[in-house]
């Protein structure tokens, strides 16, 4: 969820960690700060919504902040062009981009390029509970 507080001068982003992955995680923080700087204070954007007209463009537009912000099409489309590929080879692509493999996993197994078997042990899982 992202909002503004405090009379619209204070943003709030707010995470749950329901599928508890990092690659999960990352993206849904990049695409609710991507509705902080992209969209009006006084909207509110929930999780599982449906969302028409300006504000179903207005998911795509944080949608593309958080593909631009966790890794691109452009780089996602370079480790395409090579699959299949080891562990290794995407780790070395993560490091190459600046990203963590576990988000390339996450990137694949979502556009279907792999399945959701291949590369979970290089996610890692995310846990805020208190104590953790």
């Amino acid at each position: 969820m992202a909002r503004w507080i405090e009379n619209n001068t204070t943003p709030l982003i707010q995470l749950s960690c329901r599928h508890k992955r990092n690659d999960i995680f990352w993206f849904s923080f990049f695409h609710e700060l991507g509705h902080i700087l992209l969209h009006g204070k006084k909207d509110v954007f929930l999780e599982n919504v449906e969302y028409e007209g300006l504000d179903a463009e207005k998911e795509k537009e944080a949608d593309a902040f958080a593909i631009e912000w966790t890794l691109s099409e452009k780089e996602e489309a370079k480790i395409k062009a090579d699959l299949p590929l080891t562990n290794g080879e995407i780790i070395d692509f993560a490091q190459k981009f600046g990203t963590h493999p576990g988000i390339i996993i996450g990137r694949l197994q979502k556009k279907g390029a792999i399945s959701y078997a291949e590369g979970k042990e290089l996610t890692e899982k995310v846990d805020l509970s208190e104590g953790a």
